[in-house]
């Protein structure tokens, strides 16, 4: 056994376990008895290439992201459906301006634990069916969300069979526990006969996103700066579901960011919403060299865009990493309590930093030493700065 001190990640929502998510696992093999769906055809999807599809993914935010890599090869493998995207209220911003999708169908708060209703759900299923999609993919381990199609009488379904619960889709992809997100949307995207191998995740600022960002580089003259990192040590906060273990030690974030100060004359920009304010205020107070305190001041799209303006980004696994690694910027995202080889992204880009492994679990928050180490590794092959905020 290592030394490391090993865990697992609780998981919360995420990775219910106990009386209750056992017994929705045995309905669904009940169903899976009773319910053998067909698709109309022996193929996964339609023969009609200008088909209406319907994509589903309720939440979060950093989760919708990653979906993004599916709606990629979605569209190059279908540039004349009309794709729509069926996201929660809260997650929308993730979608915002995406140039693979003809539309966004609000779903409210289905979908969040303890918020959904169930008038909403039988509301949005008549909505579904009134519509008369073609197609739909459901990219959510959740029953209920496999089921809104079935019950729309959507007649191709495509999606996600996490412990046998994907039993309403025609097309099942099947996932294990550990299974990487980003592969597995890739592996649905396979299964319905496209090719996933060029897709990559996307989120586009929009022209008014990019001149907030002008703004505040002008504003505290970022553009001088020789490295320009936006730094996000907040996060783990979505509704329905709070983890804070999330978050990378304030006097780890406080070191690594002294240290690009230092070594590398970066202006280094703390970033967040409303609800980071005590892990900023906790990073400033820890620091001994001065940070940009942008907590609170940007939209998420604004977010975006001032991301994609810097040379670098580092923070815990959040939505904020996944914006990064969407926009294309050199992520680093650090990882304490939720597993990197399920929820890491996968691109030359991004790196995640992490200790312990898939067959031994998680082990103690990373070191200072290994996050900038791998900073050092992203920068040694980083891309030419943005000129958007310049």
């Amino acid at each position: 056994m290592s030394s490391l001190s090993l865990r697992r990640s609780g998981g919360g929502w995420r990775r219910q376990t106990g009386p209750r998510a056992a017994a929705i696992t045995l309905a669904c093999w009940l169903a899976r008895l009773a319910i053998r769906p067909r698709a109309p055809t022996h193929g996964p999807l339609p023969s009609n290439i200008g088909m209406s599809v319907l994509v589903v993914k309720p939440l979060a935010l950093g989760d919708v992201l990653r979906a993004t890599w599916f709606t990629r090869a979605l569209r190059r493998g279908l540039p004349q459906a009309h794709v729509a995207f069926a996201v929660g209220d809260y997650a929308a911003p993730a979608l915002a301006n995406n140039p693979d999708l003809d539309e966004i169908v609000p779903m409210g708060m289905l979908g969040t634990p303890g918020r959904s209703k169930a008038g909403a759900y039988v509301g949005f299923v008549r909505e579904l069916r009134r519509r008369g999609f073609d197609a739909a993919f459901v990219l959510d381990r959740s029953p209920l969300m496999a089921l809104l199609p079935y019950l729309a009488r959507i007649p191709y379904r495509v999606g996600l069979d996490s412990r046998r619960r994907g039993f309403p889709h025609t097309t099942r992809v099947a996932m294990d526990r550990d299974d990487n997100e980003v592969e597995t949307y890739r592996r649905a995207a396979a299964a319905a006969g496209l090719d996933p191998r060029e897709a990559a995740g996307v989120f586009r600022p929009t022209a008014n996103d990019a001149a907030a960002a002008r703004r505040l580089a002008e504003e505290f003259d970022l553009a001088a700066a020789e490295l320009r990192v936006v730094m996000a040590p907040g996060g783990g906060v979505n509704p329905g579901a709070v983890d804070v273990t999330k978050r990378w030690p304030a006097e780890r974030f406080a070191a690594a960011a002294d240290w690009l100060i230092r070594t590398h004359r970066a202006r280094v920009c703390l970033v967040g919403a409303a609800g980071d304010a005590s892990s900023i205020a906790a990073v400033r107070r820890a620091m001994t060299e001065t940070a940009v305190n942008l907590g609170g001041r940007t939209t998420f799209g604004q977010l975006g865009a001032l991301t994609a303006a810097s040379d670098l980004f580092v923070g815990n696994d959040s939505a904020s990493s996944a914006l990064a690694a969407c926009v294309g910027t050199p992520t680093v995202t650090i990882f304490t309590s939720t597993e990197p080889w399920i929820y890491g992204v996968d691109a030359a880009h991004a790196v995640s930093v992490s200790t312990g492994s898939k067959t031994q679990g998680l082990g103690d928050a990373p070191t200072v030493a290994q996050v900038c180490q791998a900073v050092g590794r992203m920068l040694a092959r980083r891309r030419q700065p943005s000129r958007l905020i310049e």
